[in-house]
């Protein structure tokens, strides 16, 4: 897809904004707080899912007075084109009146902006996403599981059904814990979630790999560019069940063997008693997704600019996926992506944008001269974009 336009009218502090976009390389540059990330922000909203985790209350900006009746409203207009339907232009509005926000799809109202997600095809990479390496195991799935849902919609489904069966058998552990005389009581729905949670939790499993196999692939390849060879990625995918996994599921005859895998190891923990809570930490919601880099694990000694490397090549190997998986160019937001790596990798990164329509933020202008990808500017200040053409900054 292409965004050809975006209008802002009192989004965080930006009053108002009307930029044409090239289908190339799309530059916000200048110094921090100046607005460069809320204009991705707002890019990202129109496309389905701000990256901030923020109330709506603080995307509009304050009242100039202390009268929050005067608090302005907030309207992001996003047109844009779709890779099957090219040359016809649609439109997504976001608005937030009196605090309530909305959002329409070509003129059709939607529940939640959310709703886009998945229909909209885009990247997105911030600083808070090296956490996808340094972080919470937690952080990794739910990384590997929004791709996944992403490709397909039955996953969604399969992460909360294995959500709810976890829940519900926590739950039944602490009224056991709390009167040992419901057990009777209780052994029937037992036996349903722990159905639930085993069946659910093979699908998860089973759609995590399938896209993190293709990852994984992407991602080794792309990290030995950026590199030039020198420095060897590997990602393997930790079962809690399965152990450790580099492809899919080992090819059973059936489903019924994994189940059986599953049931031996839950019944490896006592349910009930002091320690019965160890039955309910087994399972896909364990999992976790392992870094090395030359065989020494990424996570606990990378480098700062290892592991944001890392971060980023997990992006551009999910941006791939789009491309060759679903047949879709996606649109790649980037914020603050080059600070931190060194020349070669900064060098890397702004002349491989071009595969892509992106819009990226950076402090400097300096680290896009020299670069031929097509490309226009804005330079930021204080909510406002000026842009004179690529020749403001000798880029030409």
């Amino acid at each position: 897809m292409i965004v050809r336009k975006i209008k802002v009218e009192n989004f965080r502090n930006i009053k108002h904004a009307e930029l044409d976009f090239c289908e190339g390389v799309n530059v916000f540059c200048g110094d921090n707080a100046q607005g460069k990330t809320n204009m991705l922000e707002a890019l990202s909203i129109c496309l389905g899912r701000g990256f901030r985790r923020a109330r709506t209350a603080s995307l509009v900006p304050f009242p100039e007075s202390d009268d929050e009746q005067t608090r302005p409203n907030t309207s992001l207009t996003l047109y844009y084109e779709a890779d099957a339907f090219s040359g016809k232009q649609n439109t997504v509005h976001y608005k937030i009146v009196n605090g309530r926000s909305s959002v329409e799809l070509n003129g059709i109202p939607l529940k939640a902006a959310s709703d886009l997600y998945g229909e909209l095809r885009y990247v997105i990479f911030a600083p808070e996403h090296l956490a996808l390496v340094k972080g919470a195991a937690e952080l990794r799935r739910y990384y590997i599981d929004n791709i996944a849902i992403l490709q397909h919609k039955a996953h969604k489904r399969a992460a909360a059904d294995y959500a709810a069966a976890v829940k519900q058998l926590a739950a039944l552990n602490n009224e056991i814990l709390a009167s040992p005389d419901t057990v009777k009581n209780t052994s029937d729905m037992i036996g349903i979630w722990s159905d639930i949670l085993i069946r659910q939790g093979i699908n998860l499993t089973y759609g995590r790999l399938k896209y993190f196999d293709l990852l994984r692939k992407a991602a080794v390849d792309l990290y030995s560019e950026l590199t030039r060879g020198n420095e060897e990625l590997n990602i393997i995918y930790h079962s809690n069940v399965f152990g450790n996994v580099e492809g899919s599921l080992p090819d059973f005859t059936s489903k019924n063997e994994l189940y059986g895998m599953y049931v031996e190891k839950l019944n490896k923990f006592q349910f009930y008693g002091q320690r019965s809570d160890f039955r309910i930490r087994v399972g896909a919601h364990k999992d976790d997704i392992l870094f090395s880099i030359n065989g020494i694990n990424g996570r606990e000694f990378g480098s700062q600019g290892q592991v944001k490397s890392i971060a980023l090549i997990m992006k551009l190997a999910e941006a791939e996926i789009i491309r060759s998986h679903n047949r879709e160019t996606p649109v790649i937001l980037l914020d603050e992506v080059l600070g931190e790596l060194d020349a070669m990798r900064r060098d890397y990164i702004v002349n491989r944008l071009g595969h892509s329509q992106v819009f990226i933020t950076a402090c400097d202008h300096r680290d896009f001269l020299g670069s031929s990808v097509d490309m226009r500017v804005w330079e930021v200040k204080d909510g406002e974009f000026y842009t004179s053409g690529r020749e403001r900054f000798g880029i030409l």
